[in-house]
């Protein structure tokens, strides 16, 4: 190779975007932690998303696929992932423009202890009175951090499907 930068393959890119979101949630995490941000049922659904995010693509890096099914499938998982992210970012941007919307609530703690695990899902998805008082990081309300994140993940998840070139 001469001595021009040469752009990643896809396996590489697809591991960026696995520590990239790594990342993110230790970030989110030592904010929590060192910062004392108490995180609503939104926020918990949403890092659930990153987490799920990391995995498949830690998993795509370490098992790439070499045939375009094998690449479908990916897609399909990072995209499918990444909407679900998108979607839980948008309804807790939502929650935080519309508050009236939502019921008062319990900490996703709480509701793991008290209701039934159907009930306990539909709060994490639609959110309570908590999801409206948002917490910054940086000056940026968390929701919209999210919500970026999401679209730069996704974004880097489907150009590294798109890559051809694949060294390990």
């Amino acid at each position: 190779m001469s001595g021009r930068f040469a752009a990643p393959g896809g396996r590489q890119l697809l591991g960026v975007v696995a520590a990239l979101a790594a990342g993110a949630g230790l970030v989110v995490g030592a904010a929590e932690h060192l910062g004392g941000l108490q995180p609503c049922s939104l926020c918990w659904t949403q890092r659930g998303i990153l987490a799920l995010l990391m995995g498949v693509a830690l998993v795509g890096t370490l098992a790439w696929p070499r045939g375009r099914v094998g690449r479908g499938l990916l897609g399909g998982a990072l995209a499918l992932v990444t909407a679900g992210g998108l979607a839980a970012a948008g309804r807790h941007l939502y929650v935080m423009a519309n508050p009236e919307v939502v019921d008062c609530g319990m900490s996703p703690e709480v509701m793991l202890q008290m209701l039934p695990w159907h009930a306990f899902l539909i709060e994490l998805v639609t959110g309570n009175t908590d999801c409206a008082n948002v917490a910054s990081l940086f000056g940026i309300p968390l929701p919209v951090a999210s919500f970026v994140g999401f679209t730069v993940l996704g974004a880097l998840s489907a150009l590294a499907l798109t890559r051809h070139r694949d060294a390990a």
